[in-house]
């Protein structure tokens, strides 16, 4: 069994006509410069689509709208028909046959989905790698397993939502507080100085003078007595609110270029927003090198699993 996460349909009609196909039994897939029928016009690494089989799932990620996700199994292989009318002309002309009847819906965040199950995918279509967790996940929204506060864990979990919900918030904004600008770069090298096997450089002073990286992070991975370094760029971002600016994923991109790095991170104590998520998308369809982001209260928990003491002193 395999699993595949279809990444948002920007357009908000046809996002809601792919809905309703998905529910009537068509889990369709937009190609609007398509010449035909993938079996016989490959088209790229769209070709996965004929992979596809009877008994995968599909996720359809933003679907029907930003945040929320349709997960539908298979019961067929690739097919093509006259597809659905949208603004630009046809297009989803490429489908797989679903079966509307194992359809779940949830939240893209939801407690019950484990954390390895990536639902945000890079490309229009991706591969959810880790199946086992994904069955678990879909397992525990069907029996609203951690929505519930049942008996002795019940403390457990009202504290984890506390830790969640309230403390890391404060703390990435007592971050920000207290780390501005070239303050909050100076940290992040603390963090990762912290990091065994790891190596990084504070560079240049801003926007033109740093060719997009803040910091360049080199990743040792011993194997057997060779050496593997990875490289990768990091754009530093002490922001509060949500995170609307784009220009740190261009300087991701200057940087990669620059440096011949391997990927890049964006760091910022504010929300991510689906604007920077859609533009990071596009960067590593442009670059084809994996682009991440550690937004929001994530910035306090990067920092208490790798370098608490900088937080709570030794």
């Amino acid at each position: 069994m395999q699993v595949y996460a279809f990444a948002k349909i920007d357009d908000k009609d046809a996002r809601e006509k792919v809905y309703e196909q998905i529910k009537s039994g068509k889990s369709r897939f937009g190609m609007w410069d398509q010449k035909g029928d993938l079996r016989e016009h490959y088209h790229g690494k769209n070709g996965f689509l004929l992979r596809i089989r009877e008994g995968d799932w599909i996720v359809h990620v933003n679907s029907p709208r930003y945040g929320r996700c349709v997960a539908v199994q298979a019961k067929g292989g690739y097919d093509f028909d006259e597809g659905i009318d949208c603004k630009w002309g046809t297009d989803f002309c490429n489908y797989i046959p679903v079966d509307p009847d194992t359809i779940i819906e949830f939240d893209r965040n939801d407690p019950n989905i484990l954390p390895s199950v990536n639902l945000s995918p890079m490309r229009r279509g991706q591969r959810v790698l880790r199946v086992d967790d994904f069955l678990k996940s879909l397992e525990n929204v069907r029996e609203a397993r951690y929505s519930e506060n049942k008996g002795e864990l019940r403390g457990i979990l009202h504290l984890r939502e506390k830790v969640k919900c309230d403390l890391l918030p404060k703390m990435t904004t007592m971050i920000h507080d207290m780390n501005r600008s070239k303050d909050f770069e100076r940290l992040l090298k603390r963090v990762f100085d912290e990091m065994p096997n790891v190596e990084s450089i504070q560079n240049g002073f801003g926007w033109r003078t740093d060719h997009g990286a803040d910091l360049i992070v080199e990743f040792q991975n011993p194997i057997i007595g060779v050496s593997l370094t990875s490289k990768i760029i990091v754009q530093a971002k002490s922001y509060e609110g949500d995170h609307y600016d784009l220009t740190a994923v261009s300087q991701i991109e200057e940087g990669i270029a620059k440096y011949n790095a391997d990927g890049g991170l964006l760091i910022t104590t504010a929300e991510k927003t689906e604007q920077l998520e859609d533009r990071v998308r596009e960067a590593f369809e442009k670059t084809g090198k994996v682009i991440d982001i550690i937004a929001g209260s994530d910035v306090a928990r990067f920092i208490i699993r790798y370098a608490p003491e900088l937080l709570i002193g030794p």
